[in-house]
């Protein structure tokens, strides 16, 4: 069975694919404007839904996207990957017109990264929970973010 949403809820499965094949999550200003100079790298973006899946990417030389289920490495991705699904997916979802529309290429590619659902379950108002590197503070926090 397919699996349909609007854009808002693809929007979700792009920003999974964006932070992952960037690997880093940039700063803004009070206007929403990106910092170029200013970003944090991801060590890990935390995923629940059956299982509980955790994406790692890999700032070295060979840039793969690490996948564990549950505590075990079950993959690697090459971080590239996620950078062609994500413009991909941003294209398709700017020409989109119906209400809720599926998207083959999408599914099958959130298939292989053990993705099956466009909104993560949740036990709070995030969409997205993020471990990301503090380079100013050498902290590692667990950040949640709501994706509008």
């Amino acid at each position: 069975m397919a699996i349909t949403g609007n854009k808002g809820e693809w929007s979700e499965i792009y920003t999974l694919f964006k932070l992952l094949g960037d690997g880093v999550v940039y700063a803004g200003d009070g206007n929403m404007q990106k910092i170029n100079n200013l970003f944090y790298p991801i060590l890990k973006v935390i995923r629940q839904e059956q299982d509980l899946y955790e994406y790692s990417p890999n700032q070295g030389g060979n840039r793969m996207v690490i996948i564990e289920e549950n505590g075990t490495e079950i993959m690697r991705i090459s971080m590239n990957d996620f950078v062609v699904q994500a413009r991909q997916l941003l294209r398709d979802i700017k020409k989109a017109s119906a209400a809720a529309f599926p998207l083959p290429n999408t599914e099958r590619f959130m298939a292989s990264i053990k993705c099956s659902t466009l909104k993560a379950r949740s036990v709070d108002k995030t969409d997205i929970r993020i471990i990301i590197h503090d380079l100013r503070t050498g902290m590692a926090p667990l950040l949640g973010f709501s994706i509008k």
